[in-house]
Order: C-alpha cells, then sequence, then structure tokens
C-alpha cells in the first residue's frame, strides 16, 4: 500500500512528527534518532503488530497513555487515511469506520520487512523461521492463515489430554484426524513457497557472483502419521506441521550458523528479495519493502546489486546513519533527539 505520508503521535520518541514519502525513499539521522520508529510505525500499521521482540504497547512514548499512527495511503483519486491507534487496545479504522476484518486487511498490505531486530529465517528459532515462510504462504493462499489457527487450537487441545493420567485415546484419533488432514495442506503451501523461493535463490547468486548459493531446506514428518502412535507414551505432541524445520543448506550441507555477519545478512536479504518475486509472480503489484540498517555489512557492489531485486516494490524504505550509496533517493533527515526515558 503506497504511503504518501505518516503522522506519529506519541510513538518511541515521536511526540508528534510528520513525514512525507515517495517511491524511493531513504531515511538518514544518527543511532537513536528515531529512523527505524519510522519503519517500525509503518509495519505495525500494515501488519498490527511489530517487528520488534515486544509487544505494541511498548512503543508508546514514556508518561504518555497512548500511541497513534495515521497515513494517507494509495494514489489519488483511491487515496485514504489508515489509523492505528493504541492506549489499552489496539483499534484499527480508514474513512469508513473501524476495520474488523483483519484477516482481509492483512492480505491486502503485504509487506517485506528487513530489520536487524526482526527475527526471520536466518534466526535460531524454528518458529521464527517457520513464520517467514507461513508469511508467503499466506499472500498466496489466504486460507493458509486459518490451517494455522486452527492447528494450534487443535494441538493445545491434544496437549492437554496427552498430559492426563488415562489419556482418552477415542477422543485423541478424533483430534488427529483434523491433525493430519490440516498438517498436510500447511506443510504443502509450505514447500510451495519454498521450492519457488529456493528457484529464485539460485539466480540472485548467480548474479551476485556469490560463491556461497544457500537454499532453504524443508524438514517435516507431516507425511509420517506412523509417528502419532508415540505420542501416548511420550505423553507430548511429536507428529505434524508445527514440527516442520527450515534449514540453511549449501552444497547438501545444513549450516545453522553462518562464517559471518555479512555472509548471513545477504542470505537473508536475497531470501526476502525472492519471497518478494513469488508474491510478484502471483499477480501482487502494491508490496512496500522496508530495508532498516541495509547497508551495514555489506560492500558497495552488493549494496546496489541488492537494491535492484528490491525496486520493483510499490514503495521502498531504506534506512541508516549516512546516505553514501543513493543520491537519486528522497532523503528524510530524522532529527529527532533521542529520550532517554523513551522505551
Amino acid at each position: 500500500m503506497y504511503t504518501q505520508r505518516v503522522r506519529l503521535v506519541n510513538f518511541r520518541n515521536h511526540r508528534d512528527s510528520v513525514f512525507s514519502f515517495q517511491k524511493y525513499n531513504y531515511i538518514q539521522g544518527d543511532n537513536g534518532s528515531g529512523k527505524t520508529s519510522v519503519l517500525e510505525a509503518l509495519y505495525i500499521l500494515f501488519n498490527l503488530k511489530s517487528f520488534r521482540p515486544q509487544p505494541v504497547n511498548r512503543a508508546i512514548s514514556f508518561s504518555m497513555p497512548f500511541l497513534d499512527i495515521s497515513a494517507k495511503c494509495g494514489i489519488e483519486p483511491d487515496s485514504r487515511i489508515l489509523r492505528y491507534h493504541y492506549d489499552t487496545k489496539a483499534e484499527l479504522r480508514d474513512d469508513t469506520g473501524k476495520i474488523n476484518l483483519k484477516t482481509k486487511y492483512l492480505l491486502d498490505h503485504p509487506v517485506v520487512c528487513y530489520s536487524p531486530e526482526f527475527r526471520q529465517i536466518a534466526a535460531d528459532d524454528q518458529d521464527d523461521r517457520r513464520k517467514f515462510v507461513d508469511r508467503v504462504a499466506f499472500q498466496l493462499d489466504i486460507s493458509h492463515f486459518d490451517r494455522l489457527t486452527d492447528m494450534k487450537h487443535l494441538n493445545s487441545m491434544k496437549s492437554a489430554e496427552l498430559k492426563k493420567d488415562r489419556p482418552d485415546v477415542l477422543y485423541i484419533d478424533s483430534l488427529n484426524d483434523r491433525i493430519v488432514d490440516i498438517s498436510k495442506k500447511v506443510t504443502s503451501a509450505r514447500q510451495n513457497a519454498v521450492i519457488r523461493i529456493n528457484e529464485l535463490l539460485k539466480g540472485y547468486y548467480s548474479l551476485l557472483k556469490d560463491n556461497d548459493g544457500f537454499l532453504l531446506d524443508l524438514r517435516t514428518n507431516t507425511f509420517r502419521p506412523e509417528i502419532l502412535s508415540k505420542e501416548i507414551d511420550d505423553r507430548r505432541v511429536v507428529y505434524g506441521c508445527s514440527r516442520d524445520k527450515l534449514y540453511c543448506l549449501s552444497e547438501g550441507r545444513i549450516y545453522d550458523r553462518f562464517s559471518s555477519f555479512g555472509q548471513k545478512k545477504t542470505f537473508v536479504l536475497l531470501t526476502l528479495a525472492a519471497g518478494l518475486k513469488v508474491l510478484e509472480e502471483n499477480g501482487r503489484n502494491d508490496i512496500i519493502t522496508f530495508l532498516d540498517d541495509f547497508e551495514a555489512g555489506l560492500d558497495e557492489n552488493r549494496i546496489r546489486r541488492v537494491f535492484e531485486m528490491f525496486s520493483s516494490s510499490s514503495q521502498v524504505f531504506i534506512t541508516g546513519v549516512r546516505n553514501h550509496y543513493f543520491s537519486d533517493l528522497h532523503s528524510i533527515r530524522i532529527q529527532v533527539k533521542n529520550d532517554e526515558h523513551s522505551q
């Protein structure tokens, strides 16, 4: 969703800040000035949660009772005002009133985001890795979100039953019938996303003339329902898409650690670029890209080539302390002083 302008009220160290944007934007400022907070606010507006590993209420300026993010989005004459307000709870509105259909809203506002604070495909936690692939799968098929919600509920019910002294086997079997069906659909959607991402990753690494050539590797037990028989003895859930694992693969070898920050960052950025391209190939042409602290750890050649991979986005936002390589981008200088009491 192309964003013309945003206003931040009581958002971290932005007590009342207004910024106007163009298609390609470079937000620069000293560390602690609030440039990442601008991206975070837009991400919250479109995704209803922060890319930082903390709840939205932690972004409310110290001693303030609420935060407010409002933005003019879209292209004239079809622009509209979106507003995200949080005091004791979140409220999302547009020109027509309160927005209640959150799943459709998320589908209608696709965002690709890189930030050092955003746990993604190279995170230590497998749950964070699954979430990355699930974001792509959700944009390809809205039903993916509902299946994930159903799986979480079913696994919770089964886990509670397995912990009882005398689990009801017939009840567990009835849950498993649904769990197997949903797990196969969820894992298949993830496999489809991974296959399409990997096809693009090969080309991107070739473009960079990079010898690493990392790909995604999805490991699953979803298509082995015989594992369900172990759960009664183990008294825990061991089967299904909630146990899917994603790894970084190079020349047939799994890597859980990268040899350098630049190698890891390149992999994350290329994976994001591949996810963006997958969505574009699926007919999406309204995706916004956020690249927080983009240049750090990359050489000039890599910076320019990777940026080109995101240039087809509806809108691109880059942050950095100094703009050394993108003089042709719309430049925004953040001069908000760091408030030691900001959260």
